[in-house]
């Protein structure tokens, strides 16, 4: 049996933290998880990273998160997604008040979902850490993110490196910092 089918089967309630990284998950493993994570109010960190899970996975994760209410850490760094899966999370991140870092490193998220992520950070009182770096951002994506700084009293840190933010981008989330008082790291 599977790491993740024993996840699934026990219904989650004996995992408080749960890493299922590089075990070949899939988008159809994603979706098994999802209907246990969504009903579990146990499990605080979750690790599904370097799978390949895909937008159509992720999809189904962020449906669950947006009413899991004690997942605070959720690690999808290496899983394939792109803007779709970006704009999913960002939904879900609307409603979730119990999420606090939120690693998507290495992964294809590009302006769209960047754009996502920052109308996301404006509502969202919870997040503390946002990963992005080694993703497709360019300019248009930072700027989005820093207009949202402006608003955000919880991020502390926000990692875009190894994007192409810009001259452009970097200008704007520099301006960000001038009136946030929240975030420590960039």
């Amino acid at each position: 049996m599977q790491p993740w089918r024993d996840f699934v089967h026990f219904g989650v309630p004996c995992y408080d933290e749960r890493s299922l990284g590089g075990i070949k998950i899939g988008a159809e493993g994603a979706k098994a998880l999802a209907n246990a994570l969504a009903n579990n109010e146990s499990l605080h960190t979750l690790s599904l990273s370097s799978n390949n899970i895909g937008d159509k996975g992720v999809t189904a994760l962020a449906n669950a998160l947006a009413y899991n209410g004690s997942l605070q850490t959720l690690s999808l760094n290496d899983i394939h997604i792109g803007d779709e899966g970006a704009t999913a999370l960002a939904n879900a991140l609307a409603n979730n008040e119990s999420l606090q870092l939120l690693d998507l490193h290495s992964n294809e998220i590009g302006d769209e979902g960047a754009k996502a992520l920052a109308n996301a950070l404006v509502s969202n009182k919870s997040l503390r850490k946002l990963a992005l770096y080694r993703n497709k951002i360019g300019a248009e994506g930072a700027t989005a993110l820093a207009n949202a700084l402006a608003n955000n009293e919880s991020l502390q840190t926000l990692s875009l490196e190894c994007n192409g933010i810009g001259h452009k981008g970097v200008t704007a989330l520099a301006n960000a910092l001038a009136n946030n008082e929240s975030l420590q790291t960039l």
